[in-house]
């Protein structure tokens, strides 16, 4: 089949997978993306074709609202113009034309929900806007032919909505060959903690860095971008040797820094009802790494450390509690490894890349 994938965003690992996987077993793929802040490099040699849109516009604020509009004309001008069998749309914020492109040239609708946006929307958003966001993305999802979810706790967000055929896809990490080779192992004398993703203000990175403040021998890396940025390099002035900020890193980088890492963590602020059904790829990256993660209470994430017991679980914003998590991993390297154990152990039998492409696989068979 010819396939175009659509997401809103530039740098996306999640989208790029997808695109791989069908890629590789024989159907052709296009990807447009939003390249809002021009981060995108086109790689001939992935083995499908990526188009960027390069319309500026910021990431995670409500400002970006404004530019909709024009992003939306952009993509249902390319989604008319495409020859595609099936039309891939990710998330609220591309299927609306999706959608109108789908009845006016006949194709099949794929629909991939990374993040339910009316649950994304902050505590003060008043309740009229959710819930017009709530209903525009439910019915939206009648039209489709497949709807994609991360994980089974996420069918509570879309409850009620008319579905054709539903499959759940884990946005877990091809395995990046895993060795016990020296160089993927940390300093002994330094414990180290990494983290690549949003710097938001709902991640608790602020709380992690309070947490670390009167450790000895500890580091903590950070890559990424977001609202928090300037905020976490303020910090490099008087503690450049413990807290290093790395940017926007390449996904191999993120690989690279994990494995180099002693341990990797991930906060979601409960009070953002869609950080509730958070079970990110850094969870499944540091079970691919054979790390134990660090998180917090009231998510899925939460619920999947205790079940596989690969990590530690802390209230959100306790930092006493992540201070005392830090020690306790420094101070019993056996413990360290058997929590990375138990995730690898978890990713081999549960959550590979490999599982989740015979799922897709399967999905797209539905639609042909």
């Amino acid at each position: 089949m010819n396939i175009l994938i659509v997401r809103g965003r530039g740098i996306d690992p999640a989208v790029n997978k997808v695109a791989k996987c069908l890629s590789k077993n024989g159907h052709k793929v296009q990807l447009l993306v939003w390249d809002r802040q021009s981060t995108v490099k086109v790689d001939c040699s992935l083995g499908y074709s990526v188009h960027r849109c390069t319309i500026k516009a910021p990431y995670d604020s409500p400002s970006v609202t404004l530019y909709l509009p024009i992003w939306w004309i952009y993509e249902l001008y390319y989604l008319l113009r495409s020859n595609c069998d099936v039309i891939h749309a990710c998330d609220i914020d591309t299927i609306i034309p999706a959608a109108f492109a789908k009845f006016v040239r006949k194709t099949k609708l794929c629909y991939s929900v990374y993040d339910f946006y009316a649950d994304c929307l902050s505590p003060q958003t008043p309740r009229i806007i959710r819930n017009f966001v709530t209903f525009l993305d439910k019915f939206l999802m009648r039209f489709t032919d497949l709807v994609i979810l991360v994980d089974e706790s996420r069918y509570a967000q879309i409850k009620g909505a008319k579905l054709n055929e539903i499959a759940y896809i884990y946005n877990t990490p091809p395995d990046h060959s895993y060795t016990s080779q020296n160089s993927d192992f940390p300093d002994a004398s330094t414990f180290t903690l990494f983290y690549a993703g949003l710097l938001h203000p709902d991640r608790g990175l602020m709380h992690t860095i309070e947490a670390l403040e009167d450790l000895e021998d500890t580091q903590l890396i950070i890559a990424g971008t977001g609202p928090e940025k300037d905020r976490i390099v303020g910090y490099l002035d008087g503690n450049g040797r413990r807290l290093q900020y790395l940017g926007l890193l390449p996904y191999e980088d993120v690989i690279k820094n994990s494995l180099q890492a002693n341990m990797l963590f991930a906060f979601y602020d409960p009070k953002t009802p869609n950080n509730r059904y958070a079970s990110p790829n850094k969870l499944f990256e540091s079970m691919m790494c054979g790390k134990p993660i660090l998180t917090n209470e009231g998510t899925t994430m939460a619920d999947i450390v205790r079940t596989e017991d690969c990590g530690i679980v802390v209230p959100y914003g306790d930092v006493d509690a992540i201070r005392h998590a830090i020690l306790t991993l420094k101070s019993d390297p056996a413990l360290c490894m058997r929590l990375g154990e138990n995730g690898r152990k978890a990713y081999e039998t549960k959550y590979s890349w490999g599982i989740m492409e015979e799922r897709l696989l399967k999905a797209y068979a539905s639609l042909i």
